[in-house]
């Protein structure tokens, strides 16, 4: 273990681990953090675009037919259930990009 005058056992351990600055450690972490985010509700929105076989916005455009044949065998509870855990998935996909472009590569 390399030491380092004047740092701290953090500030050290990052250093050892291979990163140049508690800064460099911290953005490339925050950057895997968001992209594992990004990736676990982008995987929330494509199962459900592969439940009702159409997007969210056709979802929500056609969930007030109710008889609409396509959503018809979901039970209303299952489909707001869904409306609502989809749409928070997409808001929470914009909301994790925004942040990941505000960290510089």
């Amino acid at each position: 273990m390399t030491a380092y005058a004047n740092l701290s056992v953090s500030e050290d351990i990052i250093r050892d681990l291979g990163y140049q600055t508690i800064d460099d450690f911290l953005r490339i972490q925050a950057r895997r953090a968001l992209e594992q985010k990004i990736s676990y509700y982008q995987s929330r929105v494509d199962f459900y675009e592969r439940k009702y076989g159409m997007s969210f916005t056709e979802f929500r455009q056609r969930i007030q037919n109710a008889a609409d044949e396509t959503l018809a065998p979901f039970s209303v509870i299952e489909k707001e259930d869904d409306d609502n855990d989809w749409d928070d998935a997409l808001d929470f996909i914009r909301i994790y990009t925004a942040d990941l472009l505000r960290i510089r590569p």
